[in-house]
């Protein structure tokens, strides 16, 4: 790109755009407010050149979110047309900022511009020029854009001069200090006078204070009743404040306490783990907090949730419990742990409770009348996505579009990203397979933009894509796409996550429907493996992989194996009454017949027929397969002519769905071919023999 390719605008749209890396968001945002807030001088805003045009005492706006970057290295149309509209750019500078190819990117194209001279630098972690330094390469602070020269378009090997700008490291610039920096820096104005004039501006502010404490010494009559008044509220609120130092300060001991042990070979140097301490905790907490109860809640919701995090479902849920049940909580306490506790049992499986508990927290939050934005929208995003796989479609749909209104109403990213993700599985849900796709693209690009590419939820988008690329049939992109999140969920959250459990299900079912079963047979085995460690064993999600991983075996014609799974499905699929129990049964009598059970098989099938009827009105495959199992049954017993009677309008049927080179596909025309073995019709069996050889 070159600079030609952007044309700059008449005037500028922005002061500044602030490019930083998600670990250093909090900085970037305390330096947008902060410049965004500042008042600026009254003989700078007399200047010609200081943004033309405006009358207003405060800074232009200052350009922070990048809610729209795109997948690919390329920045997004948007983000070039803000470069582009900003007269300076200030780089929040770390070492993750100088790994972070956005902000690189950002720089580039900036200097690109012709813009140079005109970049400005706040520094929070890491040191600058590290490699000229002698200096560990990792505490490099600078991106290469920033510490090399630029031309066109190339970062070089010329090394820039050093950035103007300020540094809030620990023994650098107060924060005062760094903003008035930063201001002096896009006015174009002295730091001296700045200070000076912000002395003078904090004098006149103590001298008004004064002048008011007189005045108020004339009304004070008047606001004695004011205060008679908001004295009980003022009580509470000083009873919350103490109330929360301590628990802070009983907190931080008993936190302390976990790592105190009384025979130092206990701790075996750095190889304790996690799994311990937080163990030692859970026993603590009931050991030592029984005459303080709200420490005790807090203490045992927070475990509770490092639990979860950890996968450790169980445990979870029992200190989560406990907290819950502690009485004379506070209305949002008790709220947070309901929504806690639900958002633990949507991830059991256990939807329609997870249903019942955000429903309980929501009327507590009306009822108190409370004002917390994110906890309002938290409680949305869960009554949506327990409404998405109830399959409650339009109450879903309502629900993640009032958290995303109230998120940007509000400026919460995190829930705003949470409500794009939420209307993404809606979408898919409701079988929207086009609209399911471009919202989980744009769930995931807001998602990237703000937690970056390693975070866990970005694997959640790209597994909502993998689902939607198999619904559509594209089974090589999903299989593709769920090798990378395992990949990622490896790598973020170990290999015993319950979440590697739910990707490995996914994987090994796209390979069994590919007739790739040694590696199906692999990953389902050990999904299986994870979720019977970690979860209830009628936890809803094992319907799938065993259903799925005996279809494996079956593929492989290992029956024997093949046949506990089926009935492991079964068991679980009619405890939470899910869709998968016609379907599970239709194996069942398919596994039947291929054993030389037939008469049983036959009637495993008719037990079926009524259940895919009222659940899969509209999939005529799912009745075509059942009638083809019975074509397959009724050869097995000899009952020839009944079998030709619905063996080919049934194999259509299969196939319309699923190809040849499928397992379901493959499964119906072997049965088909091994009917006309049997009545010696070679025509049709040459004519289905055709179908097997098409790639």
């Amino acid at each position: 790109m070159s600079a030609e390719t952007i044309d700059a605008p008449d005037k500028w749209q922005y002061a500044a755009f602030i490019s930083y890396s998600h670990t250093d968001r909090d900085a970037a945002r305390w330096l947008h407010q902060a410049i965004e807030r500042y008042i600026i001088p009254k003989h700078l805003r007399r200047q010609s050149g200081i943004w033309p045009g405006r009358r207003s005492n405060q800074m232009p706006p200052i350009f922070l979110d990048r809610e729209e970057l795109p997948t690919s290295s390329d920045l997004a149309q948007s983000i070039r047309t803000a470069l582009s509209a900003s007269e300076f750019l200030i780089v929040v500078c770390s070492p993750a900022a100088a790994r972070s190819r956005w902000v690189n990117e950002e720089i580039r194209t900036f200097k690109q511009l012709g813009r140079a001279d005109r970049i400005l630098c706040l520094i929070v972690d890491g040191e600058p020029g590290a490699a000229q330094r002698n200096m560990p390469p990792e505490s490099e602070c600078f991106p290469p854009a920033l510490r090399f020269h630029v031309v066109d378009g190339i970062v070089t090997d010329r090394i820039a001069p050093e950035p103007l700008g300020a540094d809030i490291r620990s023994d650098a610039d107060s924060r005062r200090d760094a903003k008035l920096k930063m201001v002096a820096g896009l006015l174009g104005a002295s730091l001296d006078d700045l200070r000076q004039r912000e002395q003078a501006r904090r004098q006149r502010r103590l001298a008004l204070v004064g002048a008011v404490s007189t005045v108020g010494c004339v009304v004070f009559g008047g606001l004695a009743v004011a205060a008679w008044l908001a004295r009980n509220e003022a009580q509470e609120q000083r009873a919350v404040a103490v109330e929360k130092s301590l628990t802070a300060e009983r907190t931080a001991k008993f936190l302390v306490s976990l790592f105190e042990v009384s025979d130092p070979s206990e701790a075996r140097g750095n190889s304790i783990t996690a799994r311990e301490i937080l163990d030692r905790g859970a026993r603590q907490i009931d050991e030592s907090l029984q005459d303080e109860p709200r420490v005790r809640a807090e203490l045992s919701g927070t475990l509770g949730k490092v639990y979860r995090g950890l996968g450790l479902y169980d445990s979870s849920f029992d200190l989560i419990s406990k907290a819950r049940a502690v009485d004379n909580q506070r209305p949002l306490e008790w709220i947070h742990e309901t929504t806690a506790l639900a958002d633990l049992e949507l991830q059991r499986g256990n939807d329609a409770r997870a249903q019942q508990l955000y429903g309980e927290a929501g009327r507590r939050y009306r009822d108190a009348a409370l004002s917390e934005p994110a906890t309002d929208v938290q409680i949305l995003v869960g009554e949506g996505g327990t409404a998405a796989v109830l399959n409650q479609t339009a109450e879903a749909r309502a629900y993640f579009q009032e958290a995303l209104d109230k998120s940007r109403a509000h400026n919460l990213q995190e829930p705003t990203v949470m409500a794009l993700e939420g209307i993404a599985m809606t979408d898919y849900y409701a079988g929207d397979m086009t609209r399911a796709e471009q919202s989980y693209e744009r769930a995931l690009r807001a998602r990237i933009a703000f937690s970056g590419e390693t975070h866990p939820k970005v694997s959640e988008s790209l597994n909502g894509l993998a689902a939607v690329a198999l619904t559509k049939g594209d089974r090589q992109r999903a299989e593709d796409d769920w090798l990378k999140v395992l990949t990622i969920d490896r790598h973020l959250l170990g290999a015993k996550h319950p979440d590697v459990a739910a990707t490995l299900s996914n994987l090994g079912r796209v390979q069994m429907e590919r007739r790739h079963f040694a590696a199906a047979v692999q990953n389902l085995d050990e999904a299986a493996s994870i979720m019977d460690a970690q979860q209830s064993d009628l936890h809803e999600g094992l319907v799938f992989v065993f259903s799925n991983l005996a279809l494996a075996h079956m593929g492989n014609a290992q029956y024997q194996q093949a046949e506990p799974m089926l009935d492991n499905a079964l068991r679980v699929a009619v405890a939470h009454d899910h869709p998968l129990q016609g379907p599970i049964m239709v194996y069942q009598a398919d596994l039947y017949c291929h054993t030389h059970r037939s008469s049983q098989g036959l009637a495993r099938a008719e037990e079926a027929r009524a259940i895919i009827v009222a659940r899969y009105p509209d999939d005529p495959w799912r009745i075509g397969y059942l009638n083809n199992v019975r074509a397959g049954c009724l050869a097995d017993l000899r009952r020839y002519a009944e079998a030709e009677a619905i063996v080919n309008a049934s194999t259509a049927a299969v196939l319309k769905k699923w190809p040849p080179n499928t397992y379901y596909g493959h499964a119906a025309i072997e049965r088909t071919m091994q009917l006309y073995s049997r009545t010696g019709n070679q025509a049709k069996q040459a004519e289905y023999a055709g179908l097997l050889a098409q790639k």
